[in-house]
């Protein structure tokens, strides 16, 4: 069995943050929550998160601006992000594909949501287990110098 994956929610509305929260928790999940990108990169940069369920339109950094700090960490996991937006379709094409797992319209079917927490938290273990099959142990040669 595998342990709970955490994940990171990042939403302005306290409402809607605290609903994505507790069905991510009844999943099994743990939480975090952040309430604008400024939060949510705090966290990051402290905490590493299998998935992060993030709202694009908040004040001080947005979601777009969160997925571009993102794409620029060096050397960590990255997490599946997954999009919870109420926003249109022609601001939802700018998203990067390879960074978002999955994009979910507001309002949005509380099912769906932990369906898609699970599918990204369970693609993200299998990418850790992977590399850390193709890396080999070390091992320490005693007859050399």
């Amino acid at each position: 069995m595998r342990p709970p994956s955490r994940v990171l929610v990042v939403d302005d509305e306290p409402a809607i943050r605290a609903l994505v929260a507790k069905i991510i928790e009844r999943a099994g999940h743990s939480v975090d929550t952040a309430r604008d990108g400024v939060e949510a990169i705090e966290k990051l940069d402290s905490n590493d998160y299998a998935v992060i369920v993030l709202d694009l339109m908040m004040p001080n950094i947005d979601g777009f601006a969160f997925l571009d700090h993102l794409k620029q960490r060096r050397g960590r996991n990255k997490p599946a992000v997954i999009v919870v937006s109420a926003g249109d379709s022609g601001m939802l094409r700018h998203l990067d594909g390879a960074m978002v797992h999955s994009i979910l319209r507001k309002p949005f079917d509380i099912d769906v949501l932990g369906d898609l927490v699970a599918a990204a938290a369970k693609a993200v273990d299998d990418q850790q287990e992977q590399r850390d099959k193709d890396v080999l142990p070390f091992r320490r040669n005693e007859n050399a110098c």
